[in-house]
């Protein structure tokens, strides 16, 4: 039914892209992630569908492991990285809980490829083995590593997708209140921002987004209570829907019209634009979670130079 269903949509799409939308998979039920035992599945079959996503890149990369400040990462390179480049620091997918920087590679080196930049992927603690703020304390001791290290902060660009949206606008409004100095710009990708899950397409969007079952909302309560069980989840920390966005970086936000996190992409960028930031919304018509993970579709290739684009003009 799911599927019939999805094939009501995106005629207007190219075949790649149709065929991408058709293919896509449904995530394990949360309560999956729950227990010790089937959690390794479920983090086994997601990784893996991400991981075959890097396969499908067209051109050479390397991946290489890296400590910065004492916590794992990863380095991103191209054969079009250049030392002069601005820096990525990319916070991956996973819901908290699943996903490292290796096997979400698909999303951040096609960027890395076209702007000639390097990227530092952080591998922060999952959840629920480590609860907030662990993760938000490891970003931070990676970036202030590389500002010790002599990278200046406006040629940093925060990157991050799905959970990794939250933790880099997060970090950001964690700097701004503490006095560190800011990024030069931040991206929010299929942001999963409020992990209350107040927007309205959580209603709207169940049984058209192909990704998330019909209770795509309860799903967000309950792994966000996983990553912060002892929080408020409208706390900007956790959900950046709710946060001051006066003197924020630029920020762009990306997101498809077939996910049901839309609303809370679109309610960040008026939250943004309130605070009087330089925030900008991209919303990809026919497009699903994650969608800029799939390099061999036209909307994923536009997203990414859409990022590159930004990187290049907040660090100019």
């Amino acid at each position: 039914m799911a599927g019939v269903r999805r094939k009501q949509f995106g005629s207007h799409l190219s075949a790649p892209s149709r065929q991408a939308l058709y293919a896509c998979r449904q995530y394990p039920p949360t309560a999956l992630l729950r227990n010790p035992l089937t959690r390794r599945l479920v983090r086994e079959i997601v990784e893996s569908d991400w991981a075959a996503l890097t396969a499908k890149l067209d051109f050479a990369y390397d991946i290489s492991s890296v400590d910065v400040g004492g916590v794992a990462c990863v380095r991103f390179r191209t054969s079009r990285t250049s030392p002069e480049a601005p820096l990525i620091l990319y916070l991956h997918a996973g819901a908290y809980v699943a996903g490292s920087p290796r096997t979400n590679a698909a999303a951040i080196l096609p960027c890395c490829e076209i702007s000639g930049c390097e990227a530092i992927g952080v591998d922060y603690s999952l959840a629920p083995e480590h609860v907030f703020p662990t993760q938000l304390d490891e970003i931070e001791r990676v970036y202030l590593a590389l500002l010790a290290a002599g990278r200046a902060p406006a040629k940093i660009v925060l990157v991050g997708d799905s959970a990794g949206g939250a933790l880099a606008l997060a970090s950001a409004w964690r700097w701004r209140r503490s006095g560190q100095p800011l990024p030069g710009g931040i991206v929010s990708i299929s942001g999963v921002l409020d992990g209350a899950a107040g927007s309205d397409s959580h209603w709207s969007m169940r049984g058209n987004d192909p990704i998330f079952g019909a209770d795509s909302r309860s799903a967000t309560i309950a792994t966000t209570s996983m990553y912060a069980p002892d929080a408020d989840p409208k706390s900007p920390e956790i959900s950046p829907v709710y946060g001051d966005y006066s003197g924020s970086p630029p920020i762009l936000l990306q997101v498809g019209a077939r996910d049901v996190f839309l609303g809370d992409s679109v309610r960040t960028a008026e939250q943004a634009r309130r605070g009087g930031a330089d925030v900008t919304l991209q919303v990809f018509d026919g497009m699903f979670h994650l969608f800029h993970m799939h390099w061999d579709i036209e909307e994923a290739r536009a997203a990414q130079h859409s990022v590159a684009e930004f990187v290049r003009r907040v660090t100019a």
